[in-house]
C-alpha cells in the first residue's frame, strides 16, 4: 500500500527536523540505527532492506555542484552571494574573526503569512570558531 507522507510527518515520526529528513531522503544526510528501525516501522519496510539500502549508497553527497535555475535553490545561492560580504561583515562585528562550521549547521524552514501572500523564513543555526592568534 502506498502511503502519501510528507517530510514534516516523516521527521515528527523520528524525532528530526523536517530539512534533516528531506536531506535523508536526498542522501546527503546519515541516518542512526535508531533513525533505521522507525523509518522501516513507518513505511512497513523491513530494518534488513534499509540498513542495505542506507550502506550500499555510500556516504552522504556533500557535494552541492550545480543547480542550474532552480526555482528555489538559484535564487537562494543567487541571494547568498548577492548578500555575503554584508552578511560577513556583520558577523565579523558581531562575533569576531572567524569561520561558520559547515558540518554543524542546522536549517529550518517556516512558512510567515502577512495578509497578502505567503513568504518563506530559512533560518540557518550553526557552530561559530574565531581564529586563533599565535
Amino acid at each position: 500500500m502506498r502511503r502519501k507522507l510528507t517530510f514534516a510527518e516523516i521527521a515528527q515520526y523520528l524525532k528530526h527536523d523536517e530539512v534533516w529528513t528531506a536531506a535523508l531522503f536526498y542522501g546527503r544526510a546519515t541516518p542512526t540505527h535508531k533513525d533505521i528501525r522507525l523509518l522501516a516501522e513507518l513505511l512497513s519496510l523491513s530494518v534488513e532492506t534499509l540498513e542495505e539500502d542506507f550502506c550500499s549508497a555510500g556516504p552522504p553527497v556533500r557535494d552541492v555542484g550545480h543547480v542550474g535555475r532552480d526555482p528555489i535553490v538559484g535564487p537562494l545561492r543567487d541571494t547568498l552571494a548577492l548578500y555575503a560580504p554584508a552578511i560577513r561583515s556583520v558577523v565579523v562585528e558581531n562575533m569576531g574573526d572567524g569561520a561558520i562550521s559547515a558540518p554543524h549547521t542546522k536549517v529550518h524552514v517556516e512558512r510567515v503569512e502577512n495578509g497578502r501572500s505567503s513568504d518563506i523564513r530559512i533560518v540557518l543555526e550553526s557552530k561559530y570558531v574565531q581564529y586563533q592568534s599565535w
